[in-house]
Parts: C-alpha cells; sequence; structure tokens
C-alpha cells in the first residue's frame, strides 16, 4: 500500500509558550479533492497500536525535518483531535511555533497534513466514485503553510486530484477574466484593488 497526504484546514485551539499545541487534525464526513470521505473509528486501531496517537510531527513532509511529537489524540463526533508540542530546541520548530502562535492571535487557519496508509475501504452506496475510508494507517503529521479548503471542510491532496485541480483552475480562470480588458495585444489587467480567494 502506498503513503497518501491528506490536507485539513486547522483551526486552532490553542498555543502555548511551550510548544504545545491542541485542535482537530481531521474532520469526519466531508468529500475531499480525491473523492474520499474519512468516517468515524477510521483512526481508532491506528491510535490503539501508537499509544494514544504518538507520532512524528514533520515539516512538510520532510523525514529530515521533524519538529516534534504528537503527545496524545482521540476521536470524537466531529473528527480526529490532536495535542502536539513542538520541539523548541529545533529551529524549523522555534519558526513554526511563531507561526502557529500568530495565527491564533489573528483569528487566522494553518493547516496540517496527515501522512497515513489506507488499511480498508469502501465506495459509498450513494455515490460509488466515492471512497470511504474506514481504517486507516498514521504515520506522521505536518504542518503545512496551505491547506486547499474549497468547502470549508477537508481536502485531500494526493496524485490522484491533477484531474480535480485542473477543474479548480479553470474556474478561478472563469473568475479572473471579468477583470480583465482587452486592448487588442491580448489580456492586461485593469489597474485596480482586485482579490481573489483560493481554497482554505
Amino acid at each position: 500500500m502506498d503513503k497518501e497526504f491528506k490536507s485539513f484546514p486547522f483551526k486552532l485551539s490553542h498555543v502555548g509558550q511551550a510548544g504545545e499545541f491542541e485542535g482537530y487534525a481531521s474532520v469526519f464526513g466531508n468529500v475531499d479533492l480525491g473523492n474520499d470521505v474519512v468516517v468515524p473509528g477510521a483512526f481508532e486501531k491506528t491510535l490503539a497500536e501508537s499509544s494514544g496517537g504518538k507520532v512524528p510531527i514533520l515539516d512538510h513532509h520532510d523525514p529530515e525535518k521533524q519538529v516534534g511529537w504528537n503527545l496524545g489524540a482521540y476521536e470524537d463526533e466531529r473528527g480526529l483531535y490532536v495535542r502536539g508540542k513542538l520541539d523548541l530546541n529545533v529551529q524549523l520548530a522555534r519558526e513554526r511555533h511563531s507561526l502557529l502562535r500568530m495565527a491564533s492571535d489573528v483569528g487566522g487557519r494553518t493547516g496540517l497534513s496527515i501522512g497515513y496508509q489506507t488499511v480498508k475501504s469502501e465506495p459509498d452506496k450513494e455515490r460509488p466514485q466515492v471512497r470511504r475510508l474506514k481504517e486507516v494507517k498514521l504515520f506522521e503529521y505536518s504542518i503545512v503553510v496551505f491547506p486547499m479548503n474549497p468547502q470549508a471542510a477537508v481536502t485531500g491532496v494526493k496524485s490522484a486530484d491533477w484531474t480535480a485541480i485542473g477543474e479548480a483552475l479553470k474556474k478561478l480562470v472563469n473568475k479572473i477574466k471579468p477583470q480583465m480588458d482587452t486592448d487588442g495585444h491580448g489580456l492586461r489587467p485593469f489597474h485596480r484593488r482586485s482579490s481573489v480567494f483560493i481554497g482554505g
């Protein structure tokens, strides 16, 4: 089985000065860009096998850049709640900690991306194209900058998502076109303030 990655917007509930943080790392019931949905109980076995979710915390899934350890995790009706701690003796961890605290202070979101392996899955009865993840093995999770989140919920990022990403880019181009004019030499932007929001 291949290792997969799934990114989530991460709303922090607590960031401490010693490097600890808490929040939801996964949300149940939302179909992501890879047409996957995580169902309640998916993490139950892996939490038992890892002493309550004691897995490494990496920076962008780079095994050479470990920034801390997850201290504990549990499932509730909403999803997977994690409690991690960054190692502030590591320079990169101090930088990530500073950014987490800033995100908490300004009410912003950061992102977590879990590195996992699908153990058991099945097609959804009403939506055959959707894969229900019934059991996953959690290896690590990573702090990421831009969680993709088209429905303010959960979004998967995997190699199979290129078609969905292409469709999202087409929608983005169609959204930008009205903000541009043509002067006979192709499109050029109006000199006015505009903004386009993507994801999270």
